[in-house]
């Protein structure tokens, strides 16, 4: 058998088995479908989107109006929630002032509140998403949710979003 008969040999089976290889994996490991990933979201009822959007609108006019105290409100204080919050909100040990230190504050006071959306939760979490738009003093307008959540004392936490 010469060099080049060789190589063509170990080239075909080379191909051949990264071919079975791939056709075995992907039929122990199907391709997940994007949808598949898409969390669903859940409407709240009426009294409970009233109360979710009175709770982001005083959030939200709170840093409008520069009003810390009432912003720091909001802050949870509890560092166990639950494992969202947990895995997604570093700062859960640290103190409202250090997170939103003067500068921040100074960027965010004054700015208008164009909109609060209706509230809703998302399949496998315990948090209330509240979408937003305010118009930042720039003219920039940002829009996202919010995540709040109701603890058992009746009080609304914020968990993210801003």
């Amino acid at each position: 058998m010469n060099k080049p008969t060789y190589t063509a040999i170990v080239v075909v089976i080379t191909i051949i088995a990264v071919l079975a290889f791939q056709g075995v994996w992907h039929h122990f490991h199907p391709p997940v479908a994007p949808q598949a990933r898409r969390t669903v979201q859940i409407p709240l009822p009426s009294q409970d989107a009233a109360a979710a959007q009175q709770a982001a609108g005083d959030f939200l006019t709170a840093i409008k109006d520069a009003d810390w105290d009432t912003v720091a409100k909001f802050w949870p204080t509890d560092p166990g929630i639950n494992k969202k919050f947990d895995d997604v909100f570093p700062n859960k040990n640290k103190k409202f002032d250090d997170v939103f230190p003067a500068n921040c504050k100074d960027e965010v006071s004054g700015m208008e509140i164009a909109s609060i959306g209706i509230p809703y939760r998302e399949s496998g979490s315990g948090w209330t998403m509240i979408p937003y738009e305010v118009k930042c003093k720039d003219g920039v307008l940002q829009t996202s949710s919010l995540w709040m959540q109701k603890q058992r004392d009746g009080q609304w936490i914020f968990g993210g979003g801003f």
